[in-house]
């Protein structure tokens, strides 16, 4: 796992469990601070206060959902490095959260393996969907395509 130097990352998810994974996971990535919200209006308000270096939104949220909330965030700051994280994927889900200004698209089953990736990207403005997440999109876009 590479490292991460030096970060402030926000982590909105109504799960304690989550959060505690990604916590975990984001201590072993020398993550320097971990910031935890419990739903979007917490978010929106923590990304102004806390000056997170990326934010973490799981889609289902109550309340403000991670859409509504990245939305919020980015009228606020419009460059804010932004990453969904869900339980399921459709096409049209991550065509509304690159829409809406994530750079990431994980499933939540994907994160273990490929969040600090994803940070890594969203950081320097590129865009990350898992590989769980991708499949949604070969099987709307390529049905006969044979994954491995």
């Amino acid at each position: 796992m590479e490292a991460i130097l030096a970060m402030r990352v926000l982590v909105a998810d109504d799960s304690p469990i989550v959060q505690d994974a990604i916590t975990d996971l984001l201590r072993g990535a020398d993550v320097t601070t971990v910031i935890r919200a419990t739903d979007g209006s917490e978010a929106v308000r923590l990304a102004a206060d806390g000056h997170p270096d990326v934010v973490i939104l799981d889609y289902d949220m109550p309340g403000m959902n991670g859409i509504e909330a990245a939305r919020a965030i980015r009228g606020r700051s419009p460059e804010m490095p932004l990453i969904l994280i869900t339980a399921a994927a459709s096409e049209y889900l991550i065509a509304t959260a690159l829409t809406a200004g994530f750079g990431g698209f994980l499933l939540k089953r994907d994160v273990g393996d490929d969040l600090v990736r994803a940070i890594d990207a969203v950081r320097f403005g590129a865009t990350f969907v898992s590989p769980g997440a991708a499949r949604a999109l070969y099987e709307r876009y390529l049905p006969s395509a044979r994954l491995a």
